[in-house]
């Protein structure tokens, strides 16, 4: 019976994560187009935009993202070609498998009974299945989602001794993403320090595995990691060590916010419409069930400061950074909160004992309502009130362009606003040939305010009183880039019916 309802649940959270995976999010992000044609890029001709094969930094838009998930993504562009769906099936197949293990994880942490333990770990994978969080990321395709995967993957072979395949887990959740190289060495000292009784069995797979480690080592302190660190760096090494301690506090502490875990006050990062990336009925449950699994009898102390280290950790990498309170930065926090709400639930169930049938009720209609409010926000409303997030408007503008370019002897677009790194898009919405690309002399740098050239295609910032085109043009910019008497031959929408962008044709 544990086993079918465990198949149901890894059922349940493929639903989730698959359904109508190639139109919600609406459209390519910025990131899922360059991990997308650089796999693509790979998978043609070996190497990446600059011409380099990203062993484990890619360039991208000078941010120098990590190449663990664009690698696991080529095949999928192999098999499928370049959309979308193949970019982010990686994510989702993780996200699933993440699910699994999560349930081997809280399964192993129990060392007395066998059969509460495969109650709670059922419990803790399903609310892993249904959380706002994980789903919303793990239909992106990103690194992130990489990161955690190969984090609990990690753990679980951890719990199960399997030390050589532990290591390699957590080396690979290192190089997967930049949150990785502070969060899994920080937490693989603590498990040392947690299990330092057992020391014996870690020194032949550390021995054996000590290679590997200096060369993440080493590039963890490589020029392209530094760069990415200095470019996302909250701290300011001209202040005062109190000052940026007091911004790391900050940053830290933002990430236990109740409002920015359990609410939504607009079109906050990463989070569902309507929705913080917690339900507001896991509040209560998660303040008991702390306390509950902290004096839990069943699970033994180093279990329990195994969880804790976890939970303590995971917002670490985004507190160094900017832009806090980070959900991304801050993924390694999953599946901590699923733990502490599925004892809280427990603890009440059994406190609630003569009334085991109506609790059990209100649970199942606390999860219906949930679901439903789920489905509905982030199904329907959540394509409508983003689709600015994802440049949805030039996913529409370039295939316009591109079945008129014969028509014209130049075609400039914008590369600002809803039109932000418009080349990269380009690249990925016509498949363009990567030797060919190559060919042309390839990327020369990806930077935001970079400008780039692709036969008769520029993109550049569109100033309107100094265009004086050779011959005719067709721009295609943000509707502000134009002015009021401007002849438009098109114009693009967002899914809320908010116009984005304009085409307007120009005769020399």
């Amino acid at each position: 019976m544990k086993k079918l309802l465990l198949i149901a649940i890894v059922t349940l959270a493929a639903f989730l994560r698959l359904w109508n995976l190639g139109n919600v999010p609406p459209s390519a992000s910025m990131d899922e187009a360059s991990i997308g044609y650089n796999a693509y890029s790979v998978s043609k001709i070996g190497v990446d935009e600059y011409g380099v094969f990203p062993l484990i930094s890619q360039r991208a838009y000078d941010d120098w993202r990590r190449s663990t998930y664009l690698l696991l993504v080529v095949p999928f562009v192999t098999i499928f070609n370049l959309q979308v769906t193949a970019v982010r099936l990686p994510a989702v197949i993780l996200s699933i498998i993440t699910v699994w293990a999560t349930y081997q994880i809280v399964y192993h942490l129990f060392s007395k009974q066998t059969a509460n333990a495969q109650n709670v770990g059922l419990l803790v994978s399903f609310l892993l299945t249904i959380s706002p969080w994980h789903i919303y990321i793990s239909r992106l395709g990103h690194e992130s989602n990489a990161y955690l995967s190969f984090l609990v993957l990690g753990v679980m072979f951890f719990l199960k001794d399997r030390l050589l395949t532990a290591l390699l887990f957590f080396a690979l959740s290192i190089i997967s993403y930049y949150a990785g190289q502070i969060f899994v060495p920080l937490f693989g000292l603590g498990l040392l320090a947690i299990y330092r009784a057992s020391y014996k069995k870690f020194v032949v797979p550390l021995l054996v595995f000590t290679p590997f480690l200096i060369f993440i080592f080493w590039s963890i302190f490589s020029p392209s990691a530094l760069v990415r660190f200095q470019g996302t760096s909250a701290f300011d090494l001209t202040q005062k060590k109190i000052t940026n301690g007091k911004i790391f506090v900050e940053n830290y502490v933002s990430h236990f916010k109740i409002k920015w875990l359990f609410t939504n006050s607009g079109r906050e990062s990463f989070k569902v419409p309507n929705m913080g990336f917690l339900y507001v009925w896991e509040l209560p449950f998660i303040l008991i069930g702390i306390i509950a699994f902290l004096f839990h009898r069943d699970i033994n102390t180093r279990g329990k400061q195994l969880v804790f280290l976890w939970f303590v950790l995971g917002p670490l990498p985004a507190s160094v950074a900017t832009q806090t309170p980070h959900a991304m930065r801050s993924y390694a926090f999953l599946p901590t909160w699923q733990i502490f709400t599925a004892f809280g639930l427990l603890s009440v169930y059994a406190a609630l004992r003569r009334i085991n049938t109506l609790s059990l009720v209100v649970f199942i209609f606390l999860i219906a309502v949930s679901l439903q409010s789920f489905y509905r926000n982030y199904y329907v409303v959540f394509p409508k009130e983003q689709s600015r997030s994802f440049l949805y408007a030039l996913s529409k503008a370039i295939p316009y362009a591109v079945a008129r370019e014969d028509q014209y002897g130049k075609i400039v677009f914008s590369n600002a606003d809803q039109t932000y790194q418009s080349y990269m898009m380009y690249l990925y919405y016509t498949r363009f040939d990567p030797g060919m690309y190559q060919r042309l002399g390839g990327t020369k740098s990806g930077g935001y305010a970079e400008t780039h050239s692709i036969g008769k295609y520029d993109f550049r910032p569109i100033i309107w009183k100094q265009e004086k085109p050779a011959s005719r043009t067709l721009y295609i910019g943000n509707v502000k880039d134009f002015p009021d008497n401007a002849v438009t031959a098109a114009r693009f929408y967002l899914l809320d019916g908010t116009p984005a962008l304009s085409a307007v044709s120009v005769e020399p």
